[in-house]
């Protein structure tokens, strides 16, 4: 019988597989899937998991602080850096540094790793860091590609997933009375969610060059999202008197899907960011699988 790390390996590879073999003749399966996931499945896991936990005093305020200070810390880091250096795509280098992959693939290694308990850091780290993704990190990016503040700020306007995540911290917020019937039905949706979240991981690695033309921008964006961006979490988590577990891990995400899309729609280099954010998630997938078996009571 698969386990949950085989069944999470199979999804990966079968996402992959699939995309080897139908080329773009399935684009419209990949579109589907997202919507899917952006507009419905992954909103559904976040009500679900922050109004189940009914925890949204200090712990939450806690969570969502260190959240916010790590990826605003990492994006000014970057920034400072692509300044003082005048490294050539530095609009996209931006965004693989700063946003990581945390709904898709930060969501179910979480599960994973920590089950239920664990998912409700987790979903404060997609919450708040999806909303800095689509609003200030679009900004910034644009802003930096064209020097043109109404380009970036018509950036945010244009990627509905910032309203989706507002609405989400809404009804956390308010935390409205819900019929058990309605969270059943949130919570299924949420299992479906990490099912095909990971098959849609898969689905999406796309490399438009050999590694090698990249190599060095790979080691760099491995280098804030691998080391920088964990190491400034587990200080906040510290300062905060948290638990740094669950933060630690979806800090140090392989970079986002939807930065290749940004980077695309506003004419910056997106091969770049679709073959880092390719070859690092497959790195990540494999390493994960190997270090699940190599250390006991990690899943």
């Amino acid at each position: 019988m698969l386990g949950e790390v085989e069944l999470f390996f199979l999804l990966f590879m079968a996402g992959l597989l699939v995309k080897v073999a139908s080329g773009e003749y399935l684009i419209w399966l990949h579109k589907s899937l997202k919507n899917f996931l952006v507009y419905i499945g992954i909103p559904a896991l976040l009500i679900s998991t922050l109004l189940s936990s009914r925890r949204m005093g200090t712990e939450f305020v806690s969570a969502a602080a260190v959240t916010v200070i790590s990826i605003l810390a990492i994006l000014g880091i970057s920034i400072l850096y692509h300044r003082l250096s005048m490294r050539k795509n530095g609009d996209v280098l931006l965004l693989l540094n700063t946003f990581p992959n945390a709904g898709f693939l930060g969501l179910p290694v979480c599960y994973i790793l920590f089950k239920e308990p664990g998912m409700y850091y987790a979903s404060i780290y997609v919450l708040f860091g999806t909303l800095i993704h689509y609003s200030i990190g679009v900004f910034v990016s644009t802003y930096l590609k064209n020097r043109s503040m109404n380009e970036g700020l018509d950036g945010i306007r244009r990627f509905p997933g910032f309203y989706t995540m507002v609405l989400v911290f809404l009804i956390a917020q308010l935390n409205p009375p819900v019929p058990q019937v309605f969270i059943s039905a949130l919570n299924l949706l949420g299992g479906v969610t990490i099912t095909l979240a990971i098959f849609f991981i898969g689905l999406s690695i796309t490399f438009e060059s050999d590694v090698r033309v990249f190599f060095r921008d790979l080691i760099h964006v491995t280098t804030f999202r691998f080391v920088i961006s964990p190491l400034i979490v587990l200080i906040l988590c510290l300062y905060f008197r948290i638990d740094p577990d669950v933060l630690i891990v979806q800090s140090m995400m392989p970079p986002a899907i939807g930065n290749t899309i940004i980077a695309a729609y506003y004419g910056m280099n997106h091969g770049l960011a679709a073959n880092v954010t390719s070859a690092l998630t497959i790195g990540f997938m494999l390493g994960f699988f190997i270090l699940v078996y190599l250390i006991p009571g990690l899943s």
